[in-house]
């Protein structure tokens, strides 16, 4: 009588086996990184346009910005007030001032949305909620030069929307010209002062996610960021003359 065959694996056979499966881990775990981080920036990028869409609606029908804090008599910022967040489907503040304190003892306001409202690679945002609710100024920045100059190109919003810039990833309710390389050295840790108009290039090939007035979006490098803001620059130039 034949003796009975057991088909089981040998040690060889099990540590083949193995080195193949770690071999396909290793090419495979950077694919999955990979597609997360788009899956991340295309939800980004839509929370942007609305965000867009939201503000320029405001400006078309008023002739106005919703103001960033500097400029509002009362110091709120843009995502605060309630013009903005009924136009993104939100209910008005039940408080007029909401504070925060982070650290270095800095006073911010308050976060007032929801996960669902933040750039999902905001990781500076999400690993700091508060009473369940997260740090919009962390995750979604305006153009401050827009603002600073919003008389002298309030026509051109309307014919060149296009070409503006609204809105970026950020560490700060702004962002500008000077603050936009802080990021490549401090990344996703936000100094307070340090750190304050900074964009934030937290996406794949170390992009920031941007919008135009016009509500498109594009993903800008440190240096096409400057070079679209440099306009303004020149702008302040012309106008000390």
């Amino acid at each position: 009588m034949e003796k009975q065959r057991h088909n089981a694996f040998t040690l060889l056979e099990l540590l083949v086996v193995l080195a193949i499966l770690a071999l396909l881990v290793g090419v495979l775990l950077p694919a999955l990184r990979q597609a997360r981080e788009a899956g991340r920036s295309i939800v980004c990028r839509s929370l942007m346009k609305n965000y867009t869409f939201a503000l320029y609606g405001y400006f078309t029908e008023t002739r106005d910005l919703l103001p960033i804090s500097v400029q509002d008599p009362i110091m709120r910022p843009w995502f605060t007030l309630d013009d903005f967040r009924s136009r993104i489907g939100l209910p008005s503040l039940t408080e007029e001032y909401k504070i925060r304190r982070f650290p270095q003892n800095i006073q911010e306001y308050k976060p007032s949305y929801e996960k669902k409202y933040i750039c999902p690679s905001a990781s500076f945002a999400l690993k700091n909620p508060e009473e369940g609710l997260y740090a919009m100024d962390r995750s979604y920045g305006l153009n401050a030069h827009v603002y600073y100059f919003q008389d002298s190109i309030r026509e051109r919003l309307l014919s060149q929307s296009g070409r503006i810039l609204c809105m970026a990833d950020a560490l700060d309710w702004w962002f500008n010209w000077w603050g936009c390389d802080k990021y490549t050295e401090t990344g996703e840790e936000w100094l307070g002062f340090e750190t304050y108009g900074t964009a934030a290039f937290r996406h794949s090939r170390q992009r920031a996610n941007v919008s135009f007035w016009d509500g498109h979006c594009a993903a800008m490098t440190v240096e096409e960021l400057k070079q679209n803001l440099d306009e303004w620059m020149r702008l302040a130039e012309r106008q000390s003359r």
